[in-house]
């Protein structure tokens, strides 16, 4: 059995690739999907084993390298960071499944990975005895093309309140892939549709996601580690933050580079020495640098709590979520202050730092990314109402 790396290590691979990553970013774009060498330069790398069960050969490591690694992966590819952060997750997620449903994905292959989609057209699911029927499509299965399983949300109409809301494993034979992903940001994902109809899950792979809001969940009986008791709605949303903090790092890096050799063509001046270029860099840096301090001060707190076993309160669980949002647009932020030093020949097609603008509008539209549904659901926490997202 190999040795199990170490956060640096872990990091020093991902480093090693931003520079072949930053070289394919315009054909993955182009593609829709990162390329198969990529996925596995990831796999190989144990990206994906970051958060998997030690039990089936994973690292367990904390949460906050969710943040680490994505901040370093997204500088060289956006729409790569995003791949290695859902599938990496999922893993984690997963760890938190019942013991049985975690055995039947990896049991047999500990390198199985599983994608995730949400149904915004209209996919559902009912119960039957002794499980759910699913019929429909499901939308953004980021990765799904490397996956063999799918960890589905499900909302089931329940009479007497919300729909009760379950994350459901689906081995990739019982469904089929909708090739519909065309957008303007984060267009390397992939994150297309499946397609499913009247396919049966037994009740052992259906998830109470209630059972996951913090502290023990139904996987922590067999993985006990404090990875397991934290809530991936809240904390778990650094899936998609830490892809923005590295959009946002590399979009500074692109644009220095281009500073220090650039001479205006009219008066002859050196870029680098104009105070207000010299204050667009400043600013974005400190922007960059604010984001990833407050998403790794979340990632640790959370670890700190998990550590006791005991379930965050829900100020707590929405603070994380609010933090995570304004994270994204404080890259965001930087990403824009820096456009106007891109100048007309910034503009092209072929332009890294344009990719990195699209991507990080997309990767800012994920719903718990939106700044304007997640700034409202805090503020009425903080006043005692109840969460717009019963999830959370």
């Amino acid at each position: 059995m190999a040795m199990k790396p170490t956060c640096e290590e872990i990091l020093e691979r991902a480093r090693a690739m931003v520079p072949a990553l930053r070289e394919k970013a315009l054909q993955t774009e182009a593609d829709r999907c990162i390329p198969v060498q990529t996925h596995r330069a990831f796999e190989d790398a144990g990206f994906y084993s970051l958060f998997q069960p030690a039990r089936h050969g994973g690292y367990e490591m904390p949460i906050r390298m969710l943040v680490e690694v994505a901040g370093v992966l997204g500088r060289g590819c956006g729409s790569s960071a995003w791949i290695f952060t859902n599938l990496a997750a999922q893993n984690w997620i997963i760890g938190m499944h019942r013991p049985e449903a975690q055995d039947e994905v990896w049991g047999k292959n500990p390198r199985a990975l599983c994608a995730s989609s949400f149904p915004t057209q209209g996919g559902t699911g009912r119960y039957v005895e002794g499980g759910l029927v699913l019929n429909g499509i499901w939308s953004f299965a980021s990765g799904i093309d490397f996956a063999d399983w799918e960890n589905l949300q499900c909302f089931i109409p329940n009479e007497k309140g919300p729909p009760d809301h379950r994350f459901v494993l689906v081995p990739k034979t019982q469904f089929s892939i909708k090739d519909d992903w065309f957008v303007t940001g984060l267009s390397g994902t992939a994150s297309k549709s499946i397609v499913f109809k009247d396919v049966f899950v037994p009740e052992h792979r259906v998830l109470d996601t209630r059972l996951i809001g913090g502290g023990p969940s139904p996987g922590s009986a067999v993985n006990p580690a404090p990875l397991y008791k934290v809530p991936p709605w809240s904390v778990g949303t650094k899936l998609f933050s830490g892809v923005c903090l590295g959009i946002a790092k590399g979009a500074l890096e692109l644009v220095i580079e281009d500073l220090r050799s650039r001479v205006s063509v009219a008066g002859g001046a050196k870029m680098a020495e104009l105070p207000t270029a010299q204050v667009r860099i400043a600013e974005a840096s400190a922007e960059i640098d604010a984001a990833e301090a407050v998403l790794l001060k979340d990632s640790d707190d959370a670890m700190r709590i998990a550590e006791t076993g005991e379930k965050p309160p829900l100020i707590q669980r929405a603070r994380w979520r609010l933090n995570n949002a304004y994270a994204g647009q404080l890259c965001l932020r930087a990403v824009e202050r820096l456009h106007a030093l891109t100048g007309a020949r910034g503009l092209g097609r072929d332009s890294l730092y344009q990719l990195a603008a699209r991507d990080i509008h997309a990767a800012v539209s994920q719903i718990t990314m939106a700044w304007d549904i997640q700034s409202v659901n805090a503020g009425r926490i903080v006043f005692g109402l109840p969460s717009l997202d019963p999830r959370l």
